[in-house]
């Protein structure tokens, strides 16, 4: 993406009021839907005293802390600081872009999902693209930072959960 497309998505959203509280409510109720997915989960797996409610609780809680850490160090600036336009949805924040920490907190959940269900997990996949395209679409991420954001959420995911189940055998 270039300024001049931003420019084009975020006046094309600035036209159609209707589109833009759309993508609005797509983008807020994404991420509320993949945290009340989350706590929901470990609830659950508290309820039903699994012990698989520590992976869940960890390995995203350890993606969270390392993907913090990691776009702290990167500090890449975001598209609208680098590029110089107005946001859909502006926000104060001009660096620490790289990568998402929406995606890769959507990821990490979702790979925690389907350690507990495959449907669960699919869907919280699901969420997390859904999550990934609108903070491209509102000017906020570069398209890198959400696929980078995905990728490192599910790589720690992933090998959080294998490391989880060679501890508990």
């Amino acid at each position: 993406m270039n300024k001049a497309r931003w420019q084009a998505v975020i006046a094309w959203f600035g036209a159609r009021p209707a589109a833009k509280a759309a993508l609005r409510a797509v983008n807020d109720g994404t991420v509320a839907a993949v945290y009340a997915l989350y706590i929901g989960l470990l609830v659950w797996l508290a309820w039903q005293r699994q012990v698989l409610f520590w992976g869940v609780l960890c390995v995203p809680a350890a993606a969270f802390c390392s993907g913090t850490l990691l776009r702290a160090a990167i500090d890449r600036p975001r598209p609208y600081a680098a590029l110089g336009f107005v946001p859909l949805f502006p926000k104060a924040v001009q660096g620490q872009s790289m990568p998402s920490r929406h995606c890769f907190c959507a990821a990490a959940i979702a790979v925690a999902a389907a350690a507990v269900s495959a449907p669960l997990g699919a869907f919280a996949a699901v969420l997390a693209v859904l999550i990934a395209a609108g903070r491209v679409l509102a000017g906020v991420h570069w398209p890198s930072d959400v696929l980078a954001g995905l990728a490192f959420g599910a790589a720690v995911g992933t090998a959080g959960f294998a490391v989880f189940y060679a501890v508990i055998g």
